[in-house]
This record gives C-alpha cells, structure tokens and sequence, in this order.
C-alpha cells in the first residue's frame, strides 16, 4: 500500500493507494499517531482495493487512538462497500464517513455537514452514491 499525504490549508489529507495489509496498515499506524495525532486528517480510501483481514486491525486501531488523544480529528471518505461493512462491525465510536474528500474537508468547519455523517459503531445506515 502506498499513502500519499496532501496539505490542504491545515487539513492533512492521506491517501491510501493499492493493497492494505499488516505490515503496510502497521507502518501507516506508527507514523499517523507519529506525525498527525494533534491534527486535522483525511483517510481517503477511493484509490484503496483490498484490505487483507490482517490488515483491517492495525487500521482500526489507528483510528482508535485517533479518537482517543486530546484534539484529535479525523474523517475518512470515498469508502467501497466491502470497506464500510468492516466499519459497521468495527469497534471505534464516532466515526464519520463522507462521499468524497471535498465534503470531508467541508465538514471540519461546517457542523451541518458533519452531523449528517456522524456514524454509530452498530446499526450503521448510510448510503454512498
């Protein structure tokens, strides 16, 4: 898996290009907490075409501590659907899913757009066109 890191204005935007697997989803999670933990971060999944079932645990406990440290902000977008079925049996509360990086940048400073997309960990509804 390649991640490619775009500055837009203060929002980092990662995105996650190829095969997602441990070793891969790992080195991604040791630098994320490395580098982004106090910031404003995008996960762009559009340009994502696998995830190996070993590589989903690293990613999920990124996203965990993410939510954990103090200020930290992240959203993800342009998720596949065998992606979001992971999400809907995920242990992470709070996370939000946009269709694209656009409406996830739009989010971080309009609280509209960001109540439409907050998730529940169960039970999760959501319709990506």
């Amino acid at each position: 898996m390649e991640a490619r890191v775009e500055n837009f204005n203060g929002i980092f935007v990662v995105n996650l290009i190829g095969q997602m697997d441990f070793e891969s989803a790992d080195s991604l999670k040791q630098r994320c907490l490395k580098n982004f933990a106090d910031q404003a971060i995008i996960f762009n999944l559009q340009k994502l075409n696998f995830v190996g079932s070993s590589g989903i645990t690293p990613f999920l406990e990124l996203l965990t501590e993410l939510s954990k440290v103090a200020g930290s902000r992240f959203k993800i977008c342009s998720v596949g659907n065998e992606f979001l079925r992971l999400f809907e049996v995920g242990a992470v509360d709070g996370i939000e899913i946009y269709r694209d990086v656009n409406e996830a940048q739009r989010a971080f400073t309009s609280p509209d757009v960001q109540a439409m997309a907050r998730l529940k960990p169960f039970g999760l509804k959501l319709t990506i066109e």
